[in-house]
Order: structure tokens, then sequence, then C-alpha cells
């Protein structure tokens, strides 16, 4: 099935409505400006969905760390171990008992209705369709959404989408208007995403920051603030203090570059020091020791190559010119391996 043309033409909702019919099984692709987006297809149903930043991969982790309080770097490996196959780390992910089948159900679902939504209100661009005849590898295969209630859904959203940007900006930073509110040991993400979002207001993240890092997706960051503001929970910091955390954060990072770039300085310099005593040592062997010690047949007839190495080693250091291998096996430049 062909399918390709611009947003002018068709809103995104007929072109559902058209999959859904011909019960297609692909990957719709929008184009609007410099941002892609993409909708996943199985037999008509919608299965998965990524826009930039905003994909399943992403989310998952970010829940990993923030709700299952697992270890970055553990669930890394995981992550790496199956990038590019979405259901196989789905799999694994249950298999190990980090998630239960329905809370991957649960979770899974909202994030990729959450992202069909906000590609509905793109309303200029181009679309494509591509056919596939599997989608297991971009579908994580708990995800089963039909088109009506992702387009009844993306049309109530619109106007309440618009009317929270205009007074929550991506720059602007919140904080809690209570002191000591900590975070609570547990709740549910899907169904009280507020209390997730409040616990991450720290006083020096924006919008922006958190939305990008968080693991729930942008419409619910701006509904969640907003349930918070109209409760009275939070509160925007003053323009001229958030631009001074702003500032600190900006020379911190800069700091932490520097420091980067230093290490990583450090760590060129010792490698090609480590490269010139190696080198060092090769033309020593080669040409240094021989001349060094007596030549076979002499005090030091039969020593080895090791003991050689060794004995220049030795007068390096002390001073001191040492033929008996046994003398050096003492001072711990030879082992018994080296005889």
């Amino acid at each position: 099935m062909v399918l390709s043309g611009t947003l002018k033409e068709f809103i995104l909702a007929d072109i559902f409505n058209l999959l859904t019919m011909q019960k297609v099984t692909g990957r719709l692709i929008l184009n609007c400006d410099k941002r892609e987006g993409g909708i996943v297809f199985k037999d008509g149903i919608i299965v998965g969905a990524d826009c930039g930043e905003e994909n399943l991969p992403n989310k998952l982790f970010n829940y990993m760390i923030d709700i299952k309080r697992k270890s970055p770097d553990h669930v890394s490996q995981l992550f790496d171990a199956h990038a590019g196959s979405l259901n196989v780390l789905a799999a694994n992910i249950l298999e190990r008992n980090l998630m239960s089948q329905a809370e991957m159900k649960s979770f899974t679902e909202s994030c990729v209705e959450d992202i069909c939504c906000s590609l509905l209100t793109w309303h200029r661009g181009t679309y494509r369709f591509n056919p596939q005849r599997g989608v297991a590898p971009i579908a994580c295969g708990f995800v089963t959404i039909p088109i009506e209630n992702i387009v009844m859904e993306g049309m109530r959203r619109v106007d309440e989408w618009a009317r929270m940007q205009e007074f929550i900006k991506g720059d602007m930073i919140f904080v809690p208007a209570a002191k000591g509110v900590g975070r609570p040991e547990e709740f549910d993400v899907n169904s009280t995403p507020e209390e997730y979002i409040l616990s991450l207001l720290d006083g020096t993240r924006t919008v922006e920051n958190i939305k990008k890092t968080c693991c729930i997706c942008e419409y619910r960051v701006y509904e969640s603030l907003n349930a918070l503001l109209q409760a009275g929970r939070v509160t925007a910091l003053q323009e001229k203090y958030s631009q001074s955390i702003k500032a600190a954060l900006r020379r911190k990072n800069a700091e932490d570059a520097s420091a980067l770039d230093k290490t990583f300085v450090g760590s060129i310099l010792s490698v090609a020091a480590a490269i010139i005593v190696a080198a060092l040592f090769i033309f020593c062997r080669i040409a240094v020791i021989p001349a060094f010690l007596p030549p076979p047949g002499g005090a030091s007839a039969g020593i080895t190559d090791a003991a050689r190495a060794a004995a220049l080693l030795q007068y390096a250091i002390t001073g001191e010119k040492i033929d008996n291998p046994e003398a050096l096996k003492r001072t711990g430049l030879l082992t018994e391996k080296d005889f």
C-alpha cells in the first residue's frame, strides 16, 4: 500500500482511519521542519509510536532509574544488549522481574497514547507509510490501541495543550510551595503522575530538562504541572532567581566539561608515555643489553633475555650492576618462570 502526501491535504485522523480500514502493518512516518515522528501499526491497530527523544526505550530506561530505583550502569547493560529490538528488551525486563506484565502494559500503552496524541497536533509537514511484514523490533508486544481511542483523546487534548503552553514555558523552574516535601516511597506514575513530577522539582531543573529526563511524555509533564499549580502545591521561581540558577548550572556544566577534557588529555599523555617506555624497553633489549652484559661463555653464560632486561633495569634504578640471575631474583625483578 503506497500512501504519502502533506498534512495540508489530509489530517492525521483521516489517515489513521484509512490505515485502520486497510488493516495495514508498518510504520507511518511524519516529518515537520526538523522533527520526525512515527506510529507503528499492526493489522490496523496502533502498537507503537516515537517522536525524537520521546520513545519507549528512553521512557522505559528512565522508569527503571526513577521508579524502580535501579542502577544506571546495570540498566544500561540490559538496554545496550537489546538495542534495536524492543520486543526482546521488553521480554527481558519481565523475565528479570523488573516490571510486572500488567505494569508493562499500562506504562507502555500510556506512553504510546501520549506520543500519538502529540502527533495529532501536527497540522503541517509530510507523511508516508512504509509497509512491513513484521514490526516486532519496533513494538514491545504489549500495546494494542484502537484508532478511535487515540483520535478522541487527541482531539480532547488539542485546546488544553495550547492553553497550558501559554503559562508553562520550557525554561521555567518550579519548586514545591510547601517546605520539606519528600518523595513518597511508592506511587503509581500512571495514575498519579503529578506526585512523580513533584518529586523531581529540586529548584534547579527547568521544565524542558524534566521533560527530557523523566519517564513520562511531554503532555503528561505539562498536565501534571498544571494540576499542581491549580492545587497551589507548586510555584514558579521569579525570573531573576531562575536566571541566576540557570547561569550557575551553565558554569557547573562548563567546569565539568573542562575537567573531563583534562582527564582525557591526561589519559592520552599516559598512553603516550607507556608507548615510549615500551619502545625504549624493546630498544634496550635489542641493542643495549647485549652490549651491557658479558658475551655468552663469560661470567654471565646462560643468562636469559628476561635476566638481561632485569639487570639493565636494576642498573637504571640503583646504579648497581648485577649479573647473577639468582641475585636479580632476590631483588624481585625476576621470578621462577623467567629462568
